[in-house]
């Protein structure tokens, strides 16, 4: 059970990504270190002595239904008999929001959420950022299409994702536990390729609620869905 919610939650946090491939990656530990500056030569890129130093405000990030974030937002998942949260933290500089995924009190990961003009996408896993962050979302003037599709051709550490998502549908209900949701987007990525596994992953987004569910197949072998049991907003 242990490892079917390892991989719940690295398809949570990296719409079916290996997270836990790219925080034990082996290639990391033979990386050249930094040379180090000598003492008395300045730093790259840090301001001299007689420059302030010029802070970059955080921008204003967009905003997205299908996607809530605020500080102290929590979602609480369920996959089987399993349970875990998922906390929403400060923003970055960058406008995403850090999202830390607990299990028994316990941090087992985390992910940053930025919602742009054009769709939601996952920028960071467990810190590392993501080159060519995931859109997990497609929207326009804040709303979504049916039938839009869009490639995904992204690295995290030495971990490579490609794929495509594409909006399916937009459901009048879903049930899921014991709640009906309205309006819900389906968003299915059919045929990904995850450090040269094949891996297929299906969302469900709901207004006001953001992820409800989440289903994949990691090897052609299906998960038990992770489903939301609640969404509590920010008091």
């Amino acid at each position: 059970m242990l490892r079917k919610l390892l991989f719940g939650l690295l398809a949570l946090t990296l719409a079916g990504g290996a997270v836990v491939a790219v925080a034990q990656d082996p290639a990391k530990k033979d990386e050249p270190k930094k040379e180090e500056p000598k003492k008395d030569e300045p730093k790259k890129d840090e301001p001299k002595k007689d420059e302030p130093k010029k802070d970059t405000p955080a921008p204003t990030a967009a905003t997205t239904d299908y996607y809530p974030l605020a500080k102290g937002g929590k979602w609480t998942y369920t996959m089987g008999q399993t349970e875990v949260t998922v906390k929403v933290q400060d923003a970055d500089k960058d406008g995403s929001y850090k999202l830390v995924t607990e299990h028994q009190g316990k941090t087992v990961a985390s992910e940053n959420i930025l919602v742009k003009a054009d769709g939601v996408y996952r920028t960071k896993i467990n810190d590392t950022p993501i080159t060519e962050p995931v859109r997990i979302l497609a929207l326009k003037d804040g709303k979504v299409t049916k039938g839009e599709k869009w490639p995904v051709k992204s690295k995290v550490g030495t971990s490579e994702l490609t794929g495509e998502f594409e909006t399916k549908d937009v459901l009048p209900t879903v049930k899921v536990g014991a709640t009906d949701y309205k309006d819900v987007v389906y968003v299915e990525g059919p045929k990904f390729t995850i450090a040269g596994t094949e891996t297929s992953v299906k969302y469900w987004f709901a207004p006001k609620s953001g992820v409800v569910k989440l289903s994949y197949s990691i090897g052609g072998t299906e998960s038990t869905p992770l489903e939301l049991k609640g969404y509590e907003a920010p008091k």
